[in-house]
């Protein structure tokens, strides 16, 4: 048979402090060592328990109100020129090309927020006539997720096509395992006979690409 051994000191003529474990009580109760408790009840639904136990770097235990207990949120990055690549193509050759891929590490699961403002410019208006799709993805670990699109056709008459600056925005939110992800945004345009007629990302006003994270300490 084992035998278990503590030490119980009574300071309840100065403090009336209670150690366990311990000859130097520095509280009503000071335990050094584990805590078991061996019966708990899910207080889940009982709004008067509204109280969560919490710990200090010293083992100090109080608590807070569980409304002040907030998630925390980081960030992941946050861009606001982005390359610019020649999308353009014309049926089958309009495929999507990068224009930013960023890799992201997550200490433990997590809920991700993503959006995206994604310039596109043309080169020259455009005056066929066609119709015209200004397109941008958002893929995570290589799924597409997300696509944002701007379209617009145009007169073959002379002071009747369209230029500017367009901007594709989106945005999504999923939970992630913790580990390292990639975010990216993708372009494409079509129909164009050149890719360097349609230009997606780069530094203009409104441009962003930014993810965040938000933890679950509670």
């Amino acid at each position: 048979m084992k035998a278990f051994y503590f030490t119980l000191v009574i300071n309840s003529f100065i403090n009336a402090q209670v150690g366990i474990n311990t000859t130097t009580p520095s509280r009503t109760l000071d335990l050094n060592g584990t805590l078991r408790v061996r019966t708990q009840t899910d207080q889940s639904a009982n709004t008067s328990f509204n109280n969560v136990l919490i710990a200090d770097t010293n083992g100090n235990v109080d608590y807070v109100k569980k409304n002040l207990l907030n998630q925390q949120m980081v960030q992941l990055f946050n861009l606001t020129t982005l390359p610019s690549v020649n999308a353009g193509g014309n049926g089958n050759a309009a495929i999507a090309i990068s224009i930013s891929n960023q890799s992201i590490t997550l200490t433990k699961p997590a809920f991700v927020m993503i959006s995206y403002s994604v310039p596109v410019t043309l080169s020259a208006g455009a005056s066929d006539g066609r119709m015209k799709i200004l397109r941008t993805h958002l893929n995570v670990n290589g799924i597409n997720m997300v696509r944002s699109s701007n379209s617009y056709t145009n007169s073959t008459a002379t002071g009747t096509n369209l230029t500017g600056i367009f901007y594709n925005t989106g945005s999504y939110i999923t939970l992630l395992a913790a580990g390292t992800h990639s975010i990216e945004v993708l372009g494409t345009c079509f129909d164009f006979t050149t890719a360097a007629q349609c230009i997606q990302g780069g530094n203009f006003p409104g441009t962003s690409f930014q993810a965040f994270a938000m933890y679950n300490d509670y």
